[in-house]
């Protein structure tokens, strides 16, 4: 007997059914699946610094501009630290070349004055030589004088003798004979004795060294030539050393003159395919070495940071499959677990542009990687970064029957 239903009783059965329908799939995927609605789209930010100090000539790109690997960010132009160097160097350059200078006055001074001096040397020299020589030959004279007057006594001596022996003198004319003799050998001695000594003196003059009366061993003039020579020599040495010091100070003007002209203006390139996330400096702001210009968004890693409890992370996988949908898109992404950061865990030194999400008491946090969800092809939502994401985690059901699938 065929069963018969009212129409009544259709409608009531086909409400049921679509309600039991609509239950199953609503639960369906909480029964194969963990889904964690609190994630959070995240990536790298790289920071570009200032090379040098100088100013920005050249705008930043606007904040949500794309921007290549190698493209040109900025331009700095720097003219403050290379010129005061210079600036210093020259300075110094200049300082010594008037020392040269004056050491070179100085030096032709006291060059003069040595020929000067050595000049009225020669001809006190030569004068005393001069000198010396006439004294020699009136000394040889005045000897061969005073001989001709001891022969001339001597036979004076030897007639009174004879007339003393006959009686026709007294005796006091022979002691006087005899005295004016001995007087005349003393004057022939002494004649002597002077012409050998202003022969030594010539000889020692000769050396350079005078021996007469009332000097010393060298004139006055010769001391000053001497004191002349010695600052001369002293001078040489300081005129050597300042243009050894003008030849260091050239050769590092030139470089850094070269270096100058290279740091004078650099462009500052992107390191990285990415977005300007963040501007720090404007155009004509002055900056200094290693200050921060801007931050990049690095679009090619975007992560989900999700927390999940403490007790589901012994059996999160690296590698493992999930599947990632954006709150409000109804597009589904795979996603690869990467990480799971506890509780207790260091924040790396790496920045990410999105603040990670609050972690509850016993949870960690989930990292999963989007490696082809083509977010940087959309730059104009800035790679969906900051947006609530919603991970779904295969369940042991799930996986139970990812394993019975193959039997």
């Amino acid at each position: 007997m065929a069963l018969r239903f009212s129409k009544g009783q259709i409608v009531r059965l086909t409400v049921a059914l679509a309600i039991v329908v609509i239950a199953i799939w609503q639960l369906a995927p909480l029964t194969v699946s963990d889904i964690r609605p609190n994630g959070v789209v995240n990536a790298k930010l790289v920071t570009i610094q200032a090379p040098i100090s100088g100013q920005l000539v050249r705008a930043i790109p606007d904040v949500g501009e794309p921007v290549s690997a190698g493209s040109i960010v900025t331009r700095i132009t720097d003219d403050t630290e290379p010129q005061a160097l210079l600036t210093q160097l020259d300075g110094e350059y200049q300082l010594l070349r008037s020392r040269k200078t004056a050491l070179v006055e100085k030096l032709s001074t006291l060059n003069g004055l040595r020929r000067e001096l050595g000049e009225r040397v020669r001809e006190m020299v030569t004068g005393s030589m001069e000198s010396l020589h006439y004294k020699m030959l009136e000394a040889a004279a005045r000897q061969k004088g005073w001989m001709s007057v001891v022969k001339e006594r001597d036979l004076s001596l030897a007639r009174q003798k004879t007339l003393l022996a006959d009686g026709h003198v007294a005796k006091a004319r022979v002691e006087e004979a005899e005295s004016l003799l001995e007087q005349a050998q003393q004057e022939v001695e002494r004649a002597r004795a002077d012409e050998e000594r202003y022969r030594k003196e010539s000889g020692a003059l000769e050396k350079g060294v005078f021996v007469g009366d009332g000097q010393n061993d060298v004139p006055y003039s010769q001391q000053r030539l001497d004191e002349v020579v010695l600052a001369i020599a002293d001078l040489n040495v300081q005129l050597t050393e300042t243009n050894g010091r003008m030849a260091s100070l050239e050769k590092q003007l030139r470089d850094e003159s070269a270096r100058a002209g290279r740091r004078e203006s650099m462009l500052v390139r992107s390191p990285i395919d990415g977005l300007i996330w963040r501007r720090m400096a404007t155009e004509l702001a002055t900056v200094t070495k290693n200050n921060d210009l801007a931050k990049i968004l690095d679009c090619s890693d975007i992560r989900i940071e999700v927390p999940v409890d403490e007790s589901l992370s012994d059996r999160m996988e690296i590698g493992a499959v999930v599947s990632v949908r954006l709150q409000g898109s109804p597009e589904t992404f795979e996603g690869i677990i990467s990480g799971v950061i506890g509780t207790r865990a260091v924040s790396p030194e790496l920045e990410y542009a999105a603040l990670p999400p609050l972690l509850k008491k016993d949870e960690v946090l989930l990292v999963v990687n989007i490696p082809d969800s083509g977010f940087e092809d959309r730059p104009e939502t800035f790679c969906n970064v900051g947006r609530r994401a919603e991970v779904s985690i295969p369940s042991r059901l799930h996986s139970w029957f990812g394993e019975s699938d193959p039997s």
